[in-house]
């Protein structure tokens, strides 16, 4: 299966991981790819039980997505041929798919990023033997608004962001002390205001030279050789509001937001230095903030769990495996995934 060494990487929404995985990109050594595989999303536990005809279906199906999506080839018949001289297993099919994909190229370490699958670091830590994990977090009040800015989901059912920012935050500590030599969790605002400095250590934990080049824009491509251009992967780059993406909610944030944020988030906001704003609340801003977070049984089944236990989800708003929410104008070609 070869000798190569292999990364995880994951995020919550809209909280700077395509940077990241550009930044990594631009290594010498690295090949990353940026949320296109979806393995866990896409592939594992979906296509059992794991026969010829479900992996080859699966594969099929991975290919066809990967190509009109991202413009992304995968060959089908020689990931087919590779598992059949292995084991009939996830981590087998996964290896091999990254593996195919970076067939021919130099680099030595591949990198899979994947949003919203921090779950799944302690699983891809064992099916990769030696690999490492990353976890980038933000400012979830920064989220919030970037997100509700960017997504399909119905009313305030953005504010799922909320919850999944706390989640992420949480299991960051939690995989710290699980794995502390095979997981590193960077901060966005780390990275946007000392970009060096923060990509220093991150090499540090991946065991590569840092260089020079990943901090050249210039230089951040994306898995087809295409440049990356920073600024249009803002939420806000038609405004021309992408220059200042830390504490952009300050501008944007109601009143309601604000305190969902600060009140629900508070323990992980106080775990991360994260300072409150702590504006007096008025009756109603405390009423329109309990309806805008009991206004749907996603947002309801979210609030219950954190009532109940402190805790966020690992949880898209909508299907994200369903094409109707997928991005068109992100598509290479949209006419292939005919909307319902």
């Amino acid at each position: 299966m070869g000798q190569k060494k292999f990364i995880f990487q994951t995020t919550p929404f809209r909280s700077g991981a395509t940077l990241l995985s550009r930044m990594l990109n631009a290594h010498s050594r690295i090949g990353a790819l940026n949320d296109d595989v979806k393995f866990f999303r896409f592939c594992y536990n979906r296509y059992l039980p794991l026969n010829e005809e479900n992996i080859a279906r699966m594969l099929a199906d991975e290919a066809y997505r990967l190509l009109n999506r991202f413009n992304i080839k995968l060959d089908v018949k020689e990931c087919l041929e590779t598992i059949a001289r292995h084991s009939l297993s996830h981590d087998v099919i996964y290896k091999t798919i990254l593996l195919q994909l970076f067939q021919g190229r130099e680099n030595d370490i591949i990198m899979d990023k994947e949003t919203l699958a921090w779950s799944k670091i302690p699983l891809f830590l064992e099916w990769f033997p030696g690999s490492k994990a990353l976890l980038i977090v933000r400012d979830l009040r920064d989220v919030v608004v970037s997100f509700k800015k960017l997504t399909f989901a119905p009313r305030f059912d953005y504010l799922i962001a909320l919850f999944n920012v706390m989640d992420a935050m949480a299991a960051s500590i939690e995989l710290k002390q699980k794995y502390p030599d095979r997981f590193y969790c960077v901060r966005f605002e780390d990275l946007k205001t000392h970009p060096e400095q923060t990509i220093k250590k991150v090499c540090i934990f991946l065991e590569v030279e840092f260089e020079h080049q990943m901090l050249d824009e210039n230089s951040w491509t994306e898995y087809n050789g295409e440049k990356w251009i920073n600024k249009r992967h803002s939420a806000f780059y038609t405004e021309g509001d992408h220059e200042n993406p830390m504490g952009r909610w300050r501008r944007l944030i109601t009143e309601e937001e604000l305190f969902l944020c600060e009140w629900i988030g508070r323990k992980h906001m106080q775990q991360f230095d994260l300072k409150f704003e702590d504006r007096k609340i008025a009756q109603k801003v405390f009423d329109k903030a309990l309806e805008m977070i009991t206004s749907s049984d996603l947002l309801r089944e979210c609030f219950k769990k954190w009532c109940e236990t402190g805790c966020g989800v690992e949880r898209y708003p909508l299907d994200a495996t369903n094409p109707q929410y997928w991005d068109k104008k992100l598509m290479f070609n949209p006419s292939a995934f005919p909307m319902s």
